[in-house]
């Protein structure tokens, strides 16, 4: 499951782009329309978002190329630029950038994985994974040149395997390194809240790493079962089963209420997803 996709969608907030002057086209995750063969001639790697420029003849599949795009399609004293001038509050953002593309802060972690036989059994995404491999089996038997289908159908089937027809041992071995996840997460989280710098997450004025940042977080508290975006708290204690005492910093709360107010948040997550 992506948290990047609303990252676009604020970036058009951001810039002032209205509904006229941009055509979205929802790709239903659950259904696995990112790996039909269509979608696949615009994103090889069938992740979302992709935007598609018709002065270019190559779409942009990769989050930060879409945000960087987006920032320099617009620029005027009403619009300032979000990609920080002076080297080092530009280096403090793309720190935080890399930080939340990381491998420790992968949201599927939360998503798609269990720490124990109650949470996988209470996961609702057994189906989801099976429509993927239902579709992967499909495209890969239809187009057996794909180079994109037999290693993704792979990749799925071990997941899937998990959640179907895993051995004991095998089921334990996956809940300890689930474990480990949460634990390198709860790193993760305590490394973004000491980069943090205030009031908007590289300095005084909101940048790109905040168009990062606000997804990610906003993807993790939905996945923990809220919908409210000032509701930090289901997270936390979420990630306290894995490291007891874990709090959620004061920097990043008040990092994430600074720009919960902005309206291009209010736009995009009436409710977090």
């Amino acid at each position: 499951m992506a948290a990047t996709p609303k990252a676009a969608n604020l970036g058009l907030a951001e810039k002032g782009y209205s509904k006229d002057e941009v055509e979205i086209k929802e790709i239903d995750l659950l259904k696995a329309e990112n790996l039909d063969p269509e979608y696949l001639k615009i994103n090889p790697n069938g992740t979302v978002p992709s935007l598609v420029i018709p002065s270019q003849g190559k779409p942009l599949t990769d989050t930060r190329a879409i945000l960087q795009y987006l920032d320099q399609s617009r620029l005027s004293n009403d619009l300032p630029t979000l990609t920080p001038l002076d080297p080092e509050t530009k280096a403090a953002a793309d720190t935080l950038i890399e930080l939340v593309h990381s491998d420790d802060l992968n949201t599927e972690l939360i998503w798609l994985r269990a720490r124990n036989k109650k949470e996988l059994d209470a996961s609702p995404f057994a189906s989801y994974l099976s429509t993927r491999q239902k579709v992967l089996e499909k495209n890969r038997s239809a187009y057996p040149d794909h180079p994109f289908y037999s290693p993704k159908a792979e990749e799925n089937s071990a997941l899937h395997h998990i959640y179907t027809t895993a051995s004991s041992a095998e089921l334990e071995a996956f809940f300890e390194s689930t474990q480990i996840a949460y634990r390198n997460f709860v790193l993760g989280m305590e490394k973004l809240e000491s980069s943090i710098r205030l009031p908007y997450a590289a300095g005084d004025n909101a940048t790109l790493a905040d168009l990062h940042i606000v997804p990610w977080l906003s993807h993790s508290q939905f996945g923990v079962g809220t919908t409210d975006s000032r509701d930090l708290d289901t997270l936390e204690v979420h990630l306290q089963k894995s490291v007891p005492g874990f709090k959620i910093g004061p920097r990043t709360r008040e990092w994430w209420r600074t720009f919960g107010k902005r309206d291009s948040f209010k736009q995009v997550f009436p409710t977090v997803h």
